[in-house]
């Protein structure tokens, strides 16, 4: 059984990491807020869309600009 494991191509790996990051400032920011009782946004939520779509782009290969080898 295959695991997750990051894609070998430059672009598409590059693609993950800035995906990860992303989520994981977003995250940190809500904890920020909600540790300082900042009120955030109702749909704060879709500001993790774009991160989730670098990651989707990066590990989907129908959504890869550059294709993985077999």
């Amino acid at each position: 059984m295959k695991v997750f494991s990051l894609p070998k191509r430059p672009l598409n790996r590059a693609l993950v990491y800035a995906g990860l990051f992303g989520i994981i400032f977003q995250l940190t920011a809500a904890c920020y807020a909600w540790w300082h009782d900042i009120g955030l946004q109702a749909g704060w939520f879709l500001t993790l869309l774009a991160p989730l779509l670098c990651i989707a782009s990066g590990t989907v290969s129908a959504l890869q600009l550059q294709k993985e080898p077999d």
